[in-house]
């Protein structure tokens, strides 16, 4: 009942947030036809905290969600499911080497086994998000359940995973953070549990990209990771824009974009929208008045951006 309320109190105060077109000074994207620079990686804001990365003629992904299931679907806790038609139209067959996945949420692991079987694309993340992404009917030899500490390499891709935690909802701290119980395919939204959060950095090129979907100011990146050319970081709650400023600075990225900062109950083709409870402006001050190093940028849906070389 709480996050009920919780959930309704965000979607009236939706009705203030706007787009990106007042931040159009931070918003990069390659030039319509622009030839990508041989031995550059290129991504792809794919909407919530989801990313196409590519390199090399491979591609990852991290946290794809399409499905856009609605606020009252995850309000009232009705069945959901992922929205294929969404999937089909924006990734096709054979195109993924491996998905990664912060934690196991609806927004973040929903649409992974369809994606999985489509693709053929291996699951990378944790035991929760690997046991759920089973139980939704991927297959279980291609569910690579994670540790902080494992590492993978796929075609061009290093990727390392690291220590997360999971911000907090007010009133009712990390929501649908249960155990997995029984054997049940999940079909709800509160069947899909956040389990164990996990952080990644992804080397390719010879360039390093640091990714999590927020958390709280007790789990910051290790201090051996940065500098790294691209810190994707996400603010969607008031404990990730606290620990921000911590992250970065630990980070020390040439580049910073602040994610999983839209309203994820609205369809895509709507376009862009910040969430109720984000507050950009809040980030863009402390970036500036506090000095952060790197540049803060802003990554539009499905618009590609190539990260630059040193």
């Amino acid at each position: 009942m709480i996050l009920r309320a919780t959930i309704f109190l965000l979607a009236s105060a939706n009705m203030l947030a706007g787009g990106l077109s007042q931040y159009s000074d931070l918003v990069v994207a390659d030039s319509t036809g622009k030839p990508r620079e041989p031995g550059s990686v290129r991504i792809t804001y794919l909407g919530t905290n989801g990313y196409r990365f590519e390199a090399a003629g491979h591609s990852l992904l991290v946290d794809p969600y399409f499905s856009r299931i609605s606020l009252n679907q995850a309000a009232f806790n009705l069945p959901i499911q992922p929205d294929v038609g969404q999937i089909h139209e924006n990734v096709t067959n054979g195109e993924v080497d491996a998905i990664l996945v912060t934690h196991g949420h609806f927004d973040h692991l929903l649409d992974v086994p369809t994606l999985m079987n489509r693709t053929g694309a291996r699951l990378i993340g944790s035991r929760t998000s690997a046991e759920l992404a089973r139980r939704a009917g991927a297959s279980p030899s291609k569910c690579d359940a994670v540790v902080p500490g494992s590492h993978r390499t796929i075609g061009p891709w290093r990727i390392s995973v690291l220590s997360a935690s999971h911000d907090r909802l007010p009133f009712i701290g990390v929501p649908f953070n249960g155990t997995l119980k029984g054997n049940a395919a999940p079909t709800r939204a509160a069947d899909w549990v956040c389990g164990e959060p996990l952080s990644y950095l992804i080397a390719a090129n010879g360039m390093k990209i640091f990714i999590d979907s927020g958390g709280t100011a007790s789990i910051l990146p290790p201090g051996g990771v940065g500098p790294v050319d691209l810190a994707i970081l996400g603010v969607a709650l008031s404990d990730a824009r606290a620990r921000f400023p911590a992250t970065v600075q630990r980070l020390r990225p040439r580049y910073v974009v602040p994610s999983h900062q839209d309203n994820f109950f609205v369809p895509l083709k709507r376009g862009f929208q910040f969430g109720p409870m984000s507050d950009f402006p809040f980030v863009r001050r402390t970036y500036e008045n506090q000095r952060l190093p790197g540049k803060l940028i802003l990554l539009d849906y499905f618009r590609p951006w190539t990260l630059p070389r040193t």
